[in-house]
């Protein structure tokens, strides 16, 4: 089913009743194509569900969800031990006190945010995040080698009373010198990291200790980074490329009985997460190291902080835990030349990181090069989300891969840039 922007972006929750969609109507700009849900059971996402009409009443809304999705529903149910559902009625489904997950731990945590030049986007993600339904947290906001005063005055403004919101300057650029500068700050044990282009669920932070709680000896989970907007071309690219939010199943993985069955695992880090989205225990970050500086937006390299920690931890013995229920929504860039930097940098960011974590392990350089022909392969897979869809803008695979070609010798020369 083709896939045309703009689409109008909701979500169902499975046990409310379920109403009417009526899509807000654009301004300047041709109606939506086509409603795109994000279906959960009780906050935990079950599924999407992608509808080709711009307005559909509660009982078309029921058939088209149950259609698509009561396989996954009902895998849900049967996970819990509870018999399966045959429909599902406009009244809702009944709540399950047997699919909560049982956790009732709520440590301290800290959320780092890290901004730069940004107040007006970053206030929208502090006030999603000041909406948690989590007790205890602290919000650390890592402004990032402003060229001015201009978030500090925004932020103290609007929140210079409110205790669980703290602003620290960091000098030196680069995300992963914000980020290990929240690392320094966090008081929580628990330290989880958002953007400052994202708005949080209210279950955020109750998703991200459940997946601490998923297993035992969890260093990092990371979650689910939903589409906020399909409202043109650029978004939609970025949204069936890299695909963020797809995944509604929680995922477990380390080095043993939990392993991808990808060739290229463990050095296939875009399975992992995102960086918009995760978490890691202080604790086992002591013992693996912080981020690596030389990596991150505002480097050469232009990305990989995040993939190189998720590689370095599961390296270190340490499992990492994909939790869906942690759910995010993201800003896809609007504009086609910030959506072509962007695939650059994700390109160089990949492949800077994989130079990062041979650099680090010696087990990686053992493993990558035999990996080689596995990820070339791969890259030739990298266009198929989107190489069917001719509303797409074109060139920018091209662009991503001969950022890959580039990612390793931009990381060098970043780390010649790191003071001694």
């Amino acid at each position: 089913m083709l896939m045309e922007a703009p689409v109008f972006i909701d979500e169902l929750e499975l046990t409310e009743p379920i109403v009417d969609i009526r899509p807000t109507e654009r301004v300047g700009g041709p109606a939506y194509n086509g409603v795109y849900l994000l279906v959960r059971l009780q906050h935990v996402p079950v599924g999407y569900v992608f509808m080709q009409s711009d307005a559909l009443g509660a009982d078309a809304v029921a058939r088209q969800v149950w259609e698509q999705l009561s396989t996954a529903i009902n895998a849900r149910y049967k996970l819990a031990g509870l018999p399966s559902v045959d429909s599902l009625p406009v009244s809702g489904l009944p709540v399950a006190a047997e699919l909560e997950d049982g956790t009732t731990s709520r440590p301290f945590a800290s959320v780092v945010v890290c901004t730069r030049n940004r107040p007006e986007s970053v206030l929208v993600t502090l006030r999603s995040l000041l909406a948690m339904h989590y007790r205890p947290f602290e919000i650390v906001v890592i402004d990032n080698a402003p060229n001015s005063d201009a978030t500090k005055d925004a932020l103290l403004a609007a929140y210079a009373e409110d205790p669980r919101v703290r602003y620290v300057r960091e000098p030196r650029p680069g995300l992963s010198c914000a980020r290990n500068r929240g690392l320094a700050e966090a008081a929580g044990e628990i330290v989880a990291f958002t953007d400052d282009d994202v708005t949080v669920d209210p279950w955020w932070l109750n998703g991200i200790v459940r997946g601490f709680h998923a297993v035992p000896d969890v260093a990092c989970v990371t979650g689910m980074a939903a589409t906020a907007q399909l409202e043109n071309a650029e978004q939609l690219y970025f949204h069936l490329r890299e695909a963020w939010g797809a995944v509604c199943e929680r995922r477990v993985f380390d080095l043993s009985e939990n392993r991808d069955a990808s060739p290229l695992y463990p050095y296939s880090p875009g399975i992992f997460g995102a960086g918009a989205n995760f978490a890691v225990s202080r604790a086992v970050m002591k013992e693996v190291g912080g981020f690596d500086e030389a990596l991150g937006a505002g480097t050469v390299s232009g990305g990989g902080e995040d993939l190189e920690i998720f590689m370095r931890i599961i390296l270190s013995g340490n499992r990492l835990v994909y939790e869906p229920a942690a759910i995010v929504s993201h800003y896809h860039r609007t504009d086609l030349a910030e959506l072509t930097r962007q695939m650059w940098s994700y390109g160089t960011g990949n492949t800077a990181a994989l130079a990062a974590i041979m650099l680090r392990v010696p087990r990686a350089r053992r493993d990558i090069p035999l990996r080689i022909v596995h990820g070339v392969l791969r890259i030739f897979t990298l266009n198929d989300r989107v190489k069917d869809n001719p509303t797409l803008p074109r060139g920018l695979m091209a662009k991503e891969v001969t950022g890959l070609l580039a990612g390793p010798w931009l990381y060098f020369k970043g780390r010649r840039r790191i003071p001694a």
